[in-house]
């Protein structure tokens, strides 16, 4: 870094040209969740296989949902995630298995919609804490429109 470019100006010109993409409240997921099972993509697969009922829910931004998602998964960024309501437009009642996923453990929008859900009485809530990380680092298959 030049001597004249502190960190500080150097964070401002990141925020100002949108080099920092990622919300700072969303960083640093958690592994795990208290109130959900936490799976990894083996995981992830064999429920999709085994649970015709499942309901996939990405919680990314449009971007990363348009270049490439799990397929059967529906678009719920965590910000939109507004009350129990949301949910069940979304075909996803307190008894209905749900995976939430987004980018991974840096990212945190899952554990974030996850955590809403578990506080609303939610049971059956699945949680890919690794995320697209993880599923396109192992060349599974992804969705993309």
């Amino acid at each position: 870094m030049p001597q004249n470019l502190t960190r500080r100006s150097a964070l401002s010109i990141a925020l100002a040209f949108g080099f920092l993409a990622a919300p700072i409240a969303h960083a640093n997921a958690p592994e795990t969740l208290p109130g959900a099972t936490t799976v990894d993509a083996e995981g992830v697969i064999e429920l999709i296989m085994n649970t015709p009922d499942l309901v996939i829910l990405d919680n990314r931004r449009e971007g990363d949902y348009a270049a490439g998602h799990i397929d059967g998964a529906i678009r719920l960024i965590d910000d939109d995630i507004t009350g129990v309501d949301v949910l069940v437009a979304h075909g996803v009642n307190a008894d209905t298995p749900v995976l939430f996923y987004c980018n991974g453990l840096s990212c945190g929008r899952a554990a974030e919609a996850a955590q809403m859900a578990i506080g609303w009485g939610y049971s059956n809530v699945y949680y890919y804490a690794l995320g697209m990380s993880e599923w396109n680092s192992l060349g599974l298959p992804v969705v993309s429109h």
